[in-house]
């Protein structure tokens, strides 16, 4: 039993180690494999002791008999032995290419196996020589695991353990004759340092992460669908695609495009092979529940494939890509005939999606290229003074449904660049989704609302009779989606015509809050109210307090006093301190702090050339100078930010301009709290 011990051990890391690939293809699909090869290896060195004659042959029978239990193990493997060489010499590249938790295909997983059983046949020969050295392939393998994906907290402490107990089966037999309780202490201290250093290192592997690439054979130029709303409705009642679903469903996007010149909207998506599921987006927090729907395509001809945008799964003989920033799919080969694909839906009450926020963080705000004045002026003059929020989504929603009309019948509009939507929002006041989609994103971004345009097909509002729904030509749609906190993107509908009688879910609480919505100028005055002192009764009888209770007060008064007068020029110095290394950045937020602070109104969406306009003097020229220099740091593409000493130049120029107000002005605004409290 003492020299079965090292080799259970040398064996037991091997696994462990390969039990860090498990977020690849999930837990099972790797560990009966492992297991396995590591039952080879310990039948092959259990022979080897019995006949050590048998050494010389410990390689190909560990070798043959690991490929024959891979065949045995892993599903399909065994119609196809091919797949185990597709997999060692291209699996661990492909598996990079797709989204995790990977296909477990026999060409993919195998590679996984094929590296413990390496690392139990090395291993093993070399721990006849060195015990510390028979532990290395183990920990290569455990490194190479967190170049594809890194375990943190608990569980990396979990593995340290377990790799550390299978360091001290290997370490528990000390060399010569020592005391037990000596090989027990050696043991259990290398049990502690394993741990302790596995826990810290497995975490902190992130800078070595291999690059998840795009598959080589993804496509590089695409159509877009928008360009087709208006040839689809010209011919409405060609039959696209037939779906039947387990709940209730509202639209079926396509695709989702975010980017927009002036001229046309986009998408870039990185495409990744579409493994067994995709994780729920991190930014929804409300529950969800799954749903399902078979999708079967008829006049398809686009390679976009109709989904949801919640995506989590599709289940489909072909493969398929995938772009997990929107969830959009596209055919890898060849159209597939029909899928099925899961989604998750939020579940959430319209009082709580009404009193929800915007997520600022979404990352739909890039450029709009050179907006025109109309459209500027219009989208603030909707808004008013609501601040960025849900509520100022529905405004501006409310307000196309209300003066703009949806074209039908032969002469429709096509095009969606800034010639058009300056004529659909300032003369015609006519358009398709085509147009309303895409003014609204343009005006929801310019009043600071992550707006993105996503193109598609309405659900029917009736099924046919087999219970199935027909998506025709003439439900096809182009709707704008807002990013909610806590939810994530909410679709919208400016048409007024969007909404499925059949839908249900998140597009049923968003028409609740829809008809709850109160006037403009209720939620301007709801957003701009503030609680007021109350009143006191001029009958109150007051009665004096005492020495006591005034001194406290009067020393509370004095601290705080003391307080605001070292601590807010202070806060202030470090806050700019730190926005200095954000350059340019830094230099914007500083600069809006100098106005409020000096009683100028700066509201969220406002611009560096909004307040180069409400300003004058010196103010206005570092605040065009700093627009300037904004445009070039967040347009220009470049990684570098060479205006940032140009920017904070500004800065304290319209400092200097500010302060012109006289000895008492400066020391107001360098005591000001109102950039430290919003």
């Amino acid at each position: 039993m003492s020299r079965r011990l090292p080799v259970l051990g040398v064996l037991a890391a091997g696994v462990v180690a390969g039990l860090l690939f498990a977020p690849l293809f999930g837990t099972s699909a790797v560990l009966w494999p492992m297991l396995a090869v590591a039952f080879v290896a310990f039948l092959v060195e259990e022979a080897i002791l019995r006949r050590p004659q048998l050494a010389r042959a410990r390689v190909p029978l560990t070798l043959v008999g690991g490929v024959v239990a891979l065949l045995v193990v892993i599903p399909g493997a065994a119609g196809r032995p091919v797949s185990l060489w597709e997999a060692v010499t291209s699996g661990w590249r492909r598996t990079l290419e797709s989204t995790w938790p990977a296909s477990p295909s026999p060409d993919l997983v195998a590679f996984v196996p094929v590296l413990v059983l390496l690392a139990c046949l090395v291993g093993a020969r070399v721990l006849q020589r060195s015990r510390l050295l028979a532990l290395l392939p183990a920990v290569v393998v455990a490194g190479l695991s967190q170049a594809y994906v890194t375990v943190t907290g608990l569980d990396a402490v979990l593995v340290g353990l377990a790799l550390a107990g299978c360091f001290a089966l290997v370490l528990l037999q000390w060399p010569g004759e020592r005391a037990a309780w000596v090989r027990l202490v050696a043991a259990l201290a290398a049990m502690a340092v394993g741990a302790t250093t596995l826990g810290l290192a497995l975490p902190a592997s992130t800078s070595v992460h291999l690059a998840k690439p795009s598959p080589p054979d993804s496509p590089t130029v695409l159509s877009n669908p928008l360009t087709e709303v208006a040839a689809r409705l010209r011919e409405p009642d060609t039959v696209v695609f037939t779906a039947r679903a387990d709940g209730p469903v509202d639209r079926w996007p396509v695709i989702a495009l975010d980017n927009f010149d002036g001229v046309t909207w986009t998408a870039a998506p990185k495409f990744q092979r579409l493994g067994r599921e995709l994780p729920l987006d991190s930014r929804v927090k409300v529950p969800v529940r799954r749903q399902s729907a078979d999708v079967a395509l008829a006049d398809w001809s686009l390679p976009w494939l109709p989904s949801q945008t919640r995506t989590l799964s599709v289940v489909d003989d072909q493969p398929l890509l995938v772009d997990p920033a929107s969830g959009a799919l596209l055919a890898e080969e060849k159209r597939p005939s029909q899928y099925r694909v899961s989604w998750a839906e939020p579940t959430v009450d319209a009082e709580q999606l009404a009193s929800s926020g915007i997520d600022a963080d979404a990352g739909s705000s890039a450029d709009l290229g050179e907006v025109p004045a109309g459209i500027d002026e219009l989208a603030r003059s909707i808004a008013g003074d609501v601040r960025p929020s849900f509520q100022l989504a529905l405004v501006l929603e409310k307000y196309l449904r209300t003066n703009y009309k949806l074209a039908t019948g032969e002469n429709l509009p096509t095009g969606h660049g800034y010639p058009q939507l300056n004529h659909f929002l300032l003369r015609s006041k006519r358009g398709t989704s085509e147009q309303f989609a895409a003014a609204y994103v343009v005006m929801a971004r310019l009043l600071g609302l992550p707006a993105r345009l996503v193109v598609g097909f309405k659900h029917p509002d009736t099924p046919s009779p087999d219970g199935t729904y027909v998506i025709r030509n003439r439900d096809v749609l182009a709707w704008p989606e807002v990013a909610v906190t806590g939810v994530g993107w909410v679709a919208l509908d400016p048409t007024g015509t969007a909404v499925s009688k059949a839908g249900g879910g998140l597009a049923g609480a968003a028409e609740s809050v829809r008809k709850q919505l109160p006037s403009t100028k209720e939620i301007e005055r709801e957003h701009q109210s503030e609680p007021t002192l109350p009143v006191p009764d001029a009958k109150t009888t007051y009665h004096w307090p005492g020495w006591g209770v005034l001194s406290v007060v009067a020393a509370a008064a004095g601290a705080l006093l003391v307080l605001w007068i070292v601590g807010v020029p202070a806060a202030k110095a470090v806050r700019r301190r730190r926005r200095r290394r954000h350059g340019t950045l830094g230099a914007w937020a500083e600069a809006r702090d100098l106005l409020r602070d000096h009683g100028m109104r700066v509201t969220p969406a406002a611009t560096a050339r909004d307040l180069a306009r409400d300003s004058d003097g010196p103010v206005s020229q570092a605040m065009t100078l700093l627009a300037g220099c904004l445009d070039r740091a967040l347009w220009s593409g470049q990684d570098s930010d060479p205006d940032r000493e140009f920017a904070w130049s500004a800065v304290r120029k319209a400092q200097r301009g500010l302060a012109a107000g006289g000895l008492s002005e400066r020391v107001r605004t360098t005591f000001s709290v109102r950039s430290l409290i919003g």
